[in-house]
């Protein structure tokens, strides 16, 4: 059991949401701060902070008599080309820092903060483990690798006990199917509407894709378990192509997927697959959904029709 027992989760969206349920049902106390307001599915079930994560008020609100933070607030994705320096500090960089602070004036036990396999960039060896040099090729992948550095800091200077979770490729239920980011949502999307999805480079990046649930199992492990390493890889272990993920939706579907083709950005990672191992031994991870299983759960969720359950 643990020794924690309240949690704070700091952006309720896809990640959030997966997260704060299985906290709820396992028994937990938990605070979310959100921009939106409460939906009814956390009604009495949790303290639901409708908020900026950059206002101190909300922040302390949310983080008061909390043991566990989990910090899940980003304003940019992988596939920014941009680089917007002055949005980037103050809404990413500027506002984790006075998260950090107000953890501290709360007696924050632990902070759990999403990072991304964008920090690792131009890999020759994969799957990649924790130890590999970071040189990220994004915007986003700097922001999320500096985070990371502050968040060290604050651990090294304050004794606040960070978890530092470098999250591959999440998809499933509830993710958003016309957003920024998120390949699989953002396909079926496109499935809904029939129209053609724009792929580049053929659809031969290679990445590792994880279904929600094998990810708010981890993130609810770093939270709860005690363990050495401040930084885990969180992943599959296992590369599909964007073409092969779209070929999948096809095989499960019946269905015609169309694409207009387009060239690489001079941003996309040809190839991120995540070593898992240290996970596996330190707060015992397992990825339980295949990409099909976990596919087959997220076209369900959408009402969509899979060959032989019709």
């Amino acid at each position: 059991m643990s020794k924690f027992n309240s949690f704070a989760v700091c952006g309720a969206g896809f990640l959030g949401k997966s997260l704060a349920h299985r906290l709820i049902s396992q028994g937990y106390r938990v605070n979310i701060l959100d921009h939106n307001t409460c939906p009814e599915e956390f009604e009495e079930k949790a303290q639901w902070v409708t908020g900026e994560f950059v206002d101190n008020n909300s922040l302390r609100k949310t983080l008061q008599d909390i043991d566990v933070a989990f910090h899940l607030v980003s304003s940019s994705v992988p596939g920014d080309g941009a680089i917007e320096l002055v949005k980037g500090l103050s809404d990413n960089i500027l506002s984790t820092i006075r998260f950090l602070d107000m953890c501290k004036e709360c007696d924050v036990k632990r902070i759990v903060f999403v990072s991304s396999s964008s920090v690792y960039g131009l890999q020759t060896k994969f799957p990649i483990p924790e130890n590999a040099a970071t040189n990220p090729i994004s915007s986003h992948g700097i922001e999320k690798l500096t985070l990371e550095k502050y968040l060290l800091l604050y651990k090294f200077l304050h004794g606040i006990d960070v978890r530092i979770i470098r999250l591959s490729n999440p998809y499933g239920c509830g993710q958003n199917l016309f957003g920024r980011q998120g390949f699989v949502g953002i396909a079926i999307g496109h499935l809904l509407k029939h129209e053609p999805i724009l792929l580049r480079d053929a659809g031969r990046p290679i990445r590792d894709f994880i279904y929600i649930d094998d990810v708010s199992e981890a993130l609810t492990l770093a939270g709860t378990l005690e363990y050495e390493p401040s930084v885990l890889n969180i992943g599959s272990n296992v590369g599909h192509s964007l073409a092969q993920v779209l070929q999948l939706l096809r095989d499960i579907t019946g269905q015609t997927i169309d694409i207009t083709p387009a060239k690489p950005q001079k941003i996309d990672i040809p190839e991120s697959v995540l070593d898992v191992s240290l996970a596996q031994k330190c707060i015992f991870f397992k990825s339980h959904f295949s990409m099909r299983e976990g596919l087959e759960k997220t076209l369900r969720y959408h009402k969509i029709s899979i060959l032989g359950n019709k």
